[in-house]
């Protein structure tokens, strides 16, 4: 009877908030518990409570110990273990709680509620659903936003929104659910509507930190990058330190081209979260953006090294290309097995243009290029109509690199020569306005140039929309200062890439992809979510009317041997890839006295190519770099070599046709994919299909034989002279018609109503 009364007193204690004397009051009562679990649970509920959840948890388990099918005991031990973050144990304890009661609606919450906490995303989205289906009591805001947030997680997006609308609809002012409704419309790419949906969410009931960096997020989505600044800048006003404020701001800097503030900002998040994928991710890119490779560098090995997320990222691929970028070939055979194995499985992310350079794989080009459109690429194209109107056919080329750039040098000859009478040409221009004398000829050649360098998103597709184009070029695709966002939302009736992306972007939003017999050969076409389109001849357009300067350059100038054999690879970087310079070397050593005449990209990437040279047993001098010269000079000095030395995967492809250009004969391997293509695309325009070989045995065979024979070298230069006089690869007239038949093509097809297909161009040499 006494033991009843004290057990009441404390009950009583505990009821009343008085956890201390009624934790005294249990264990005083304890002794007294022969096999009962009542006392033993009590206690450790009110250790629970109190906060010291590792004592509870003794109590606890020798209820259940005593008790071991009670679904409340179960119940309150999987919560104790849940908060110690023991949260497998706190899972099974839930199931076997709804086990012994399928009815017990608390074990039913508890459960989904534990699995989301542990990232079990799918089990805790059947759990949830279990609940709504039994239709128990207490479903409420948080119930739905949790639901939603495992859909989101499962990119089960519209369902997310659904469930994020009918927590809005229980409690308006829930803060989380209005953010994750936010970032869910910026995934559906209706980032416009869920800006104007935060921002009447933050007056209507009031800013949370979340709420205010997705509404940043929806800003940078649309790149307009001065209001984003504004709202990062308020939320590290709020939390100084928050790494999502850190971030933001740093891409917005970023983005308004403040690349020294950028960096400074991320350098403060990286000494804040150094555990941090994500910001070593952004870090690295922020410093790409601000021509910092070895900074980049650095930040992508930083992330490498660190645990990977839920979400599968590009670190270990950027790692890999920008090492690449200086020659840095440390672990490469190992670290591109690993990034292949991993972007073939789903485990990492190999960005579009660094599988160009990285396999000659136009499966994995497509596998990879698709996964990037569909995870970055979310809105939906909008169907313009086609003109009806008459007139001239609108075309509007779309390129950071109208400037002093190899697309500039390539596009300005063939702007000028389209036909006035039947094209209206615009060029779009996405990079920075140099007022160089290239941009100042493309600004000449064309009917309007527009500068929507620093408009954002929704201006910019606004602009060019209004332009009324009936084709628009991408000559950027997954490069450069692309905005493929501009295509995905859709600015012309007709959509095509060109020339400075050499592959498929994947992408339902493109309808046609620009190439010839040879880089795209039949076949291939299912590598491809465009249509392919054939042109005449070889693909890439060239300029009748550059101004090239031969006679009075010398090897002295440059720092060549008078005597000897000059091979020459004035390649990027990035597609010297380890394979290649070793086949390199190898026909050094076989060809004494010759050298190779490289691109000076950086003092880094010299330094380990000699460092790479000296371990392959040849001598380091033997590596001539050519410096930045006048761009007429450039394409003279070709002259001056031998014999120029193509890459594979990437092959040369401007510079290919710079030097066939001058004269100098290019040895190539033929690849699978577009990248490796174009050399031999170029050759064959020329008349000299014989210096395009299948392998590298093969490719090192006709080099050293070539360098020992100055006869067939010179025969070469014969026949390649012959090649160019006959005007296939540098008659621009000729190529304009060319790809004007292509265009009214695309055009015809378009204002009929037909789909897109794909089809060869006449050859206007042949009509």
């Amino acid at each position: 009877m006494a033991a009843n009364l004290d057990l009441r007193q404390c009950i009583a204690l505990h009821q009343d908030g008085q956890l201390d004397e009624a934790i005294r009051c249990y264990r005083r009562v304890l002794p007294q518990d022969h096999g009962d679990a009542q006392v033993n649970r009590l206690l450790g509920l009110a250790l629970f409570a109190k906060g010291d959840a590792a004592e509870a948890l003794k109590h606890v388990q020798a209820a259940v110990a005593r008790v071991t099918n009670d679904p409340t005991l179960l119940n309150d031990l999987g919560n104790v273990l849940r908060a110690l973050g023991r949260r497998p144990e706190a899972v099974q304890a839930f199931r076997r709680a709804i086990g012994a009661d399928p009815g017990f609606a608390f074990a039913h919450f508890n459960l989904a509620d534990a699995l989301l906490e542990m990232g079990h995303h799918a089990e805790a989205m059947e759990a949830y659903r279990t609940i709504l289906i039994r239709r128990f009591a207490g479903i409420d805001a948080d119930f739905h936003n949790n639901l939603g947030t495992c859909l989101m997680a499962l990119d089960r997006v519209e369902e997310a929104f659904t469930a994020f609308r009918a927590a809005l609809a229980a409690d308006p002012a829930h803060a989380a659910a209005a953010a994750h409704a936010g970032a869910v419309l910026q995934r559906l790419g209706r980032n416009r509507e869920s800006i104007e949906f935060l921002r009447h969410t933050a007056r209507t009931h009031g800013a949370t930190l979340q709420l205010l960096t997705t509404l940043g997020q929806g800003l940078l989505n649309l790149t307009d990058y001065a209001p984003a600044l504004e709202i990062f800048d308020e939320v590290l006003r709020l939390q100084p330190e928050l790494e999502r404020g850190l971030t933001g701001r740093g891409l917005a800097l970023s983005g308004l081209r403040r690349d020294a503030d950028a960096v400074a900002v991320l350098d403060r998040a990286v000494a804040l979260y150094p555990a941090s994928r994500s910001v070593q991710l952004i870090s690295g890119n922020i410093r790409l953006a601000g021509k910092d490779t070895e900074g980049a560098i650095a930040a992508f090995a930083r992330a490498a090294a660190l645990p990977p997320g839920r979400i599968p990222d590009a670190a270990q691929a950027m790692l890999l290309f920008n090492r690449m970028r200086l020659c840095d070939w440390s672990d490469f055979a190992p670290t591109r097995r690993a990034v292949l194995a991993g972007a073939t499985d789903g485990s990492l992310r190999l960005p579009p243009f660094e599988a160009l350079c990285i396999a000659d794989d136009p499966g994995l080009h497509l596998h990879c290029a698709s996964l990037h459109a569909r995870e970055n690429q979310r809105a939906r194209r909008t169907a313009l109509p086609a003109r009806t109107d008459g007139g001239p056919i609108r075309i509007g080329y779309v390129s950071g690199e109208l400037r002093e750039h190899a697309v500039g040098h390539l596009m300005a000859r063939l702007l000028e020569l389209h036909d006035r009478s039947a094209f209206e040409v615009h060029a779009i221009s996405l990079g920075r306005l140099t007022g160089d004398a290239v941009q100042a000829r493309l600004r000449a050649a064309v009917d309007g140039f527009h500068d929507i360098s620093t408009m954002p998103d929704e201006t910019a597709v606004a602009h060019v929309r209004g332009l009324g184009l009936d084709i628009a070029i991408d000559l950027n695709g997954y490069t450069g200062d692309s905005r493929t966002v501009l295509f995905a939302q859709g600015i012309a009736p007709v959509q095509a890439v060109f020339l400075g992306y050499p592959g498929t972007m994947g992408a339902p939003f493109m309808d046609y992809v620009l190439a010839d017999a040879v880089t795209v050969p039949d076949g291939a076409d299912r590598f491809y979510a465009e249509k392919v389109v054939r042109l005449p001849g070889c693909f890439m357009p060239t300029d009748d009317q550059r101004e090239i300067t031969i006679a009075g350059l010398t090897r002295a100038q440059f720092g060549l041997p008078e005597d000897a054999v000059v091979f020459c690879c004035f390649n990027n970087t990035h597609k010297i890839l380890p394979e290649a310079f070793d086949g390199m070397m190898r026909i050094l050593a076989a060809t004494p006295g010759s050298v190779l005449w490289l691109r000076e990209e950086s003092a880094v990437a010299t330094s380990n190519l000699r460092d790479a040279a000296a371990a392959r047993g040849i001598d380091p001098a033997r590596l001539v770099m050519a410096l930045r010269v006048d761009h007429a000079d450039h394409l003279g000095r070709h002259a001056l070599a031998d014999l120029f030395l193509d890459t594979l995967p990437y092959n040369a492809h401007t510079t290919a046709c710079d030097a066939l250009g001058a004269g100098l004969p290019v040895l190539t391997r033929i690849g699978e994919a577009f990248a490796g293509r174009v050399a031999a695309s170029l050759l064959h325009a020329v008349g000299l299909p014989d210096l395009v070989v299948d392998s590298d045995a093969a490719f090192e065979a006709r080099a050293i034989a070539l360098a020992k024979d100055a006869a067939a070298r010179a025969d070469l230069r014969a026949r390649l002279a012959a090649g160019l006089a006959e005007g296939r690869l540098f008659d621009t007239p000729r190529y304009a018609r060319g790809l004007e038949d292509a265009l009214r093509t695309m055009r015809d097809r378009n204002r009929s109503g037909s789909a897109p297909v794909a089809f060869a161009a006449a050859d206007p040499q042949a009509l």
